[in-house]
C-alpha cells in the first residue's frame, strides 16, 4: 500500500522521513483523500520503526492537516 523509503542510517530523523514521505504522497495524490493509513502497530511492524515514532509522525501529519484521526477507526488522508 505505502511505498516509503525509511532508512535509520540517514541523518534525517525517522519521524521526518515518515512525515515527508506521506505528505509527498498525499500532495501528489498517490494517496487519495479518505484512504485509511495502516494502524500504528502495523506501520511499526512493516517499516521496522518504534510505535512511538509512528505516533509522533501521525500526530504531526494531523497537525499539518494531511491526516484526520477518527476515534476507534484509525487515521485517514484528508483532501487538501
Amino acid at each position: 500500500m505505502l511505498s516509503l523509503q525509511i532508512d535509520a542510517r540517514k541523518a534525517t530523523p525517522l519521524v521526518e522521513q515518515i512525515v515527508s514521505g506521506l505528505s509527498q504522497q498525499i500532495d501528489s495524490r498517490l494517496l487519495m483523500p479518505g484512504v485509511r493509513l495502516p494502524s500504528i502497530r502495523t506501520f511499526s511492524r512493516e517499516f521496522d520503526v518504534s510505535r512511538f515514532t509512528v505516533v509522533a509522525a501521525y500526530d504531526r501529519l494531523v497537525a499539518m492537516g494531511y491526516v484526520q484521526s477518527r476515534r476507534g477507526s484509525g487515521f485517514f488522508t484528508v483532501a487538501r
